[in-house]
């Protein structure tokens, strides 16, 4: 009897290690799985952070090109003096980049290797500006300076898009949709830049539009009046819309190294409720007159494409 009860205590405790045993068959399972599967989350995970970083690193470069004028703001006047690159337009009236609105003398100052400094080494891109909606090439460029390169062999490529106004001719200068009124003319004033540079590469134009809904119109550039006024009373109404070189010379436009504002000063007198606009336009050196229009093709709704990937 007492072996008996001796057994019986002995059962009790295989019993319990068979417990053991068998409760420890899922875990070990389970540890197996997740042992087998670590490599694949690994390699999930590095792939999500490394797309991450392409991503950033791609949105980053776009958005100091489309919403920065760079630094110096005016660089495109001496690209040596070059510190950051941006191809924002600047509001020389209110001192801030016009986000998304390319100067193109910005970009055409641009090379690869500058976008690739942005970038750093480690990466190659493809960036491409094509109008909308015709969709023809406005820029294209490579990391390999090659603009029929792909980047079919990439094993991860990032793309940043954005739509962008990009033009050939530049409004320095706006009085627009002025609303004429009861009891007198409206005297508006503003400026723009030029420098002995900007002279050198660009002519520019006053654009009245709507000059038959005025009855007079005078525009002054740097106080330059009497005879030598860019715009005269005498000249209203007209149609079509008047457009009038400015002489650097006879109006005085600033011509030093360093960028310098030139005042402008416009009067306007109409019937009430009438609407003007004057426009001081820059464009390139030996554009005809006749092409010279603020709401004409030369401003250009574009795609800006940005592809990046890790070399």
């Amino acid at each position: 009897m007492d072996t008996l009860r001796l057994f019986n205590k002995d059962s009790k405790g295989v019993a319990l290690s068979l417990d053991i045993l068998i409760a420890l068959i899922p875990i070990t399972i389970m540890l197996g799985l997740v042992t087998s599967s670590m490599g694949n989350i690994m390699y999930e995970t590095h792939d999500a952070l490394y797309r991450s970083s392409n991503e950033r690193v791609a949105a980053d470069v776009a958005n100091t090109l489309l919403k920065t004028s760079g630094d110096p703001y005016d660089w495109e006047t001496d690209p040596a003096s070059l510190k950051t690159l941006g191809w924002a337009k600047y509001d020389y009236n209110n001192h801030l980049p016009i986000e998304y609105v390319l100067m193109p003398q910005k970009v055409g100052a641009s090379s690869p290797s500058l976008i690739q400094n942005l970038l750093g080494s480690q990466y190659g891109f493809l960036l491409t500006i094509t109008s909308v909606p015709n969709g023809s090439t406005i820029v294209n460029m490579t990391s390999s300076g090659d603009t029929n390169a792909n980047f079919n062999n990439a094993s991860d490529v990032v793309k940043v898009e954005r739509l962008v106004l990009v033009s050939a001719f530049d409004i320095v200068a706006e009085f627009h949709n002025i609303r004429l009124k009861k009891g007198g003319p409206i005297t508006l004033e503003g400026n723009f830049p030029t420098s002995r540079t900007y002279l050198d590469m660009y002519d520019y134009y006053v654009y009245v539009d709507n000059s038959d809904l005025v009855s007079s119109v005078f525009v002054e550039i740097n106080d330059v009046g009497g005879d030598n006024q860019i715009v005269i009373p005498s000249d209203f109404p007209s149609t079509p819309p008047l457009v009038r070189k400015i002489d650097p010379v006879t109006q005085k436009l600033k011509n030093q190294t360093d960028l310098q504002s030139n005042k402008v000063e416009t009067e306007l007198r109409g019937s009430p409720g009438d609407v003007a606009d004057v426009y001081i336009i820059q464009v390139p050196k030996g554009t005809p007159e006749g092409l010279i229009n603020p709401h004409g093709p030369q401003r250009v709704r574009a795609m800006f494409n940005l592809y990046v990937w890790t070399k």
